[in-house]
């Protein structure tokens, strides 16, 4: 069965050498047809001149977070529904939601200020000040700034649509 398998892959690679190898004859044939005049008024082969577009680092998801109304109810309704293990054992009651597999992020569930219950996602990142103002300059909007609450530095921001995200330092 693993030939079978492997088979098909090694009749595409023979192909796409084959194709390539092809194409390369054809490029050398062109190339030898030219005038010699043509070639000596081209230029050099380009340097590029233009520098790499600088793009921003990607910032993992770190955290998750289901801000209630009634904390207590969710920790009950989760725990019985996902079978999740919600530690609330804190002054805060903040219910600590851990992920239980190597793949899984973990979160938690507590009170909010807010009118209304939301879920929040978190992403690290190494400068909450610089992030906040790339997501100002794309039209995003900072709801808290950089904040240390004690166990973590975070900030709160609306993206354009005005969904609720954070912000996790270091």
């Amino acid at each position: 069965m693993l030939h079978y398998h492997r088979a098909p892959e090694a009749m595409m690679a023979a192909k796409k050498k084959k194709k390539l190898a092809a194409s390369s004859k054809r490029v050398a044939k062109k190339a030898a047809k030219r005038p010699a005049a043509k070639a000596a008024k081209r230029p050099a082969e380009k340097v590029a001149t233009k520098s790499p577009k600088k793009r921003a680092a990607k910032h993992e998801v770190v955290h998750w977070e289901i801000q209630s109304l009634a904390p207590e109810k969710l920790h009950s309704f989760y725990a019985g529904a996902l079978g999740w293990e919600i530690d609330a054992n804190n002054p805060m009651r903040y219910g600590m939601v851990a992920s239980g597999g190597p793949q899984g992020i973990d979160g938690g569930i507590g009170g909010t200020q807010s009118p209304s219950s939301r879920v929040l996602v978190y992403a690290s990142v190494p400068s909450i000040p610089v992030v906040l103002e790339r997501i100002e300059s794309l039209g995003g909007k900072t709801l808290m700034p950089r904040t240390d609450i004690g166990p973590v530095i975070m900030a709160l921001y609306a993206d354009p649509e005005g969904n609720t995200m954070g912000l996790i330092e270091g």
